[in-house]
Formats: structure tokens, C-alpha cells, sequence
């Protein structure tokens, strides 16, 4: 499923919700516009299931039936996911034939696929004042530093 919860970068064309039917509408926009097949859960305007998990733009969790957090990651790859599905297939399997498996936490630093050209493109479809917004933000960003919480990546 899809948790569609906020503008990540409002603008002219999709400010910030004011409404929930507003919230409604733009969720529809973005299934159409990015063709989502999976279903859409739209959060309330509070913003309570993004609190809930962790408030950042594209994150991606896989949970298994007894609610438990098997994968998470804070940014979404449809690779990195296929992996930990494969992984976690296989886990099952090795417990269905018999092995005791316990489980870890592990982390790891991720590389995923970046179109700078398409996103600029999303940022200019909200309108020129997302585009100035995203300007703003990371020049925060790189003020600042790394992110805290988060692996440092080596980009070389």
C-alpha cells in the first residue's frame, strides 16, 4: 500500500492541504499523473501516520502480519525492496524447512537511482514556489551537514 501523506514540496499548483477533500483530490492526481497501481491510504490532515513513521518524504516499510517492522528505509528503491523481499521469502523458506533463525537489526547504506532532470520537473508541475522552497531547503541542508541518525555515505 501507499501512505500518501503531505506535499513534500507545495506550490502554486499543489499548495499544502488545507482540506480533506483537497488532500483527496491531490492523491488522486498523483495516482494518475505517476500511474500507482497499489492502493492509496490517504492520512488525515494531522499528518498522524506520517508522524508515526518517522515524517520523511519517500520512506518505504514492509511489515510483516504480526505488525512487526522487517524492512525500512528512508528513501524508496524498487530494487532495495525487491532484495528484502527476496530476503525475507527466503527466510521464511529456510524456517519452513526446519532452520531456527533468530532475528538482527542491520543496517545499511543504499544507492538508488536519482533523474535530477524528472524531479525538477515534479517541483516546476507544483510551481515556482516549490522550486524556490527545494532551494531554500537544501541549502539548509548542506549548511548543517549530515543528517543526524543516518550512515554516512561515500558517494566516491
Amino acid at each position: 500500500m501507499f501512505l500518501y501523506t503531505r506535499e513534500a514540496h507545495p506550490g502554486e499548483h499543489f499548495p499544502a492541504h488545507r482540506t480533506f477533500a483537497q488532500k483527496l483530490a491531490h492523491a488522486r492526481a498523483f495516482r494518475e499523473r505517476f500511474a500507482v497501481e497499489r492502493p492509496i491510504l490517504v492520512d488525515d490532515l494531522a499528518g498522524t501516520g506520517h508522524q508515526l513513521y518517522g515524517l520523511l518524504p519517500n520512506m518505504t516499510y514492509l511489515i510483516g502480519r504480526g505488525g512487526r517492522v522487517l524492512f525500512r528505509a528512508d528513501w524508496t528503491d524498487g530494487a532495495t525492496v525487491e532484495a528484502a523481499l527476496a530476503y525475507l521469502r527466503g527466510a521464511r523458506d529456510r524456517r519452513r524447512d526446519g532452520l531456527r533463525l533468530k532475528p538482527f537489526y542491520a543496517e545499511f547504506a543504499g544507492y538508488r537511482w536519482s533523474d535530477q532532470a524528472a524531479f525538477d520537473a515534479g517541483l516546476e508541475l507544483a510551481g515556482p514556489q516549490a522550486v524556490a522552497d527545494f532551494a531554500w531547503a537544501m541549502e539548509g541542508w548542506t549548511r548543517r551537514g549530515q543528517v543526524p541518525g543516518r550512515i554516512a555515505v561515500d558517494e566516491g
